[in-house]
């Protein structure tokens, strides 16, 4: 801060010199305290009286500013700019423009001088005023004041938005089977964390994925897509509760993720009675992943409409899928794993009864474990994702990287595949 001169300034009157050293205070252009002044100036009121006083001296200092060059043709202002710790912006002008401008986001950010695509507006005050000149006679102008803040880059929304509108369905043809079909293949691909791992290094993985789909004609294939399918649920590298974890591109995430899952669900199509999509929301990426099912949705809209494939797109923490004799549990494992069993029995009891294959599968713990509790087998999935910052922090390190893919006839487990 430039050493500011407190002295009383020739011609200026004790009046004229308070009210300059207490609006500089609001400006921040000296460092003395709104008390300090009070003892200077030997005033009979508060410095909290004083403070409030100032705010109105401002505005009349501004407005006499402009009045004073009523007879000039150009109308000069005190603009001022600042950058906070924070990394916002503070901008101050005087700015020609109508009521409707005054209130356009895009029209303030521009006449700034920022940029829509990186600034956002925080906040934005326009005092207005009168003013005549010789040359434009009346005017209405406005003292603009805004605070702005860098947009959080790494995701376009507007690219989001226009390939959901744009995206066409995908329309397959069914290839007849021979053999007829059997059997039911369950996909539970958790904690695939796109963003951390992508396409590239999933590319083998999803070779594999697509060999076992051809391999059989399936009566039915259930895919449970969410699971933290993407790494962040925002572009702050947050997770789903504001943890900030590791900041990925989310923009590259989201279209690896999607690839990956329209292929495969494409495939499964030709060569089963129907497909099954269930989401279930993780702690990652709850809501971002949760929009990456509804374009699912979207480009396999025809096949809805056929009965070829479903899509499950409740936010229910736990849900439950039969086929045949077959009960399949679904949950992350991040809440209420401890008495995860007796919730699934309360809630699916009957199911759970009718059942002669009852399975839970959970996520969340990248480590595969099982348990047989009440003739139910939990089993917490492992994941093929690479290591991130935070499981290394915590030392779940060391797992086998690899995903599991389940087989089952009408009253039993006939295989678990290995992916890796």
């Amino acid at each position: 801060m430039e050493e500011y001169n407190f002295d009383k300034l020739q011609g200026e009157s004790t009046f004229r010199h308070l009210v300059r050293l207490s609006v500089a205070k609001l400006n921040r252009e000296h460092s003395m305290d709104w008390l300090e002044l009070v003892d200077m100036f030997n005033l009979d009121y508060s410095a909290e009286t004083l403070r409030k006083k100032s705010y109105g001296w401002k505005d009349f200092i501004e407005n006499e500013e402009i009045e004073r060059l009523n007879d000039e043709e150009e109308i000069t202002y005190k603009e001022t700019s600042e950058i906070l710790a924070n990394g916002s912006h503070k901008s101050d002008k005087l700015l020609k423009m109508t009521a409707e401008q005054s209130k356009d986001v895009e029209y303030l950010l521009q006449a700034h001088g920022f940029d829509s695509k990186s600034w956002e507006l925080v906040n934005a005050k326009n005092n207005m005023w009168n003013v005549y000149s010789k040359q434009d006679k009346v005017q209405t102008l406005y003292s603009s004041r805004i605070t702005v803040k860098p947009k959080v880059t790494g995701f376009d929304f507007d690219r989001l938005l226009e390939l959901i509108e744009n995206r066409k369905p995908i329309v397959v043809d069914k290839v007849e089977s021979k053999t007829g079909y059997s059997d039911l293949l369950e996909i539970p691909l958790y904690d695939m964390h796109f963003g951390n791992s992508d396409l590239e290094y999933y590319k083998e993985h999803l070779s594999q994925i697509l060999d076992k789909i051809r391999s059989h004609s399936w009566d039915k294939v259930l895919f449970v897509i969410g699971q933290d399918l993407l790494h962040n649920d925002n572009f702050r590298g947050q997770t789903a509760s504001g943890t900030i974890i590791d900041k990925v591109d989310m923009e590259k995430a989201f279209d690896d993720a999607l690839y990956f899952y329209e292929t495969i669900i494409e495939e499964a199509i030709k060569v089963s009675n129907s497909v099954d999509c269930i989401y279930v929301k993780g702690n990652h990426d709850e809501s971002m992943s949760y929009g990456l099912f509804r374009v699912l949705m979207k480009s396999f809209k025809e096949e809805v409409e056929k009965g070829t494939i479903s899509f499950d797109s409740s936010l229910k923490q736990r849900k439950a899928f039969v086929w045949e004799k077959v009960f399949i549990g679904l949950s992350h494992g991040d809440k209420g794993v401890n008495r995860i069993l007796e919730n699934f029995v309360s809630e699916f009891g009957k199911l759970i009864a009718n059942a002669e294959v009852k399975e839970v599968h959970l996520g969340h713990l990248h480590v595969e474990k099982v348990k047989d509790q009440f003739g139910i087998a939990k089993r917490t999935l492992s994941t093929a994702n690479k290591t991130d910052d935070y499981h290394d922090d915590n030392g779940f390190v060391g797992a086998n990287k690899r995903f599991q893919l389940f087989e089952y006839s009408p009253n039993r487990i006939k295989a678990i595949y290995y992916i890796q």
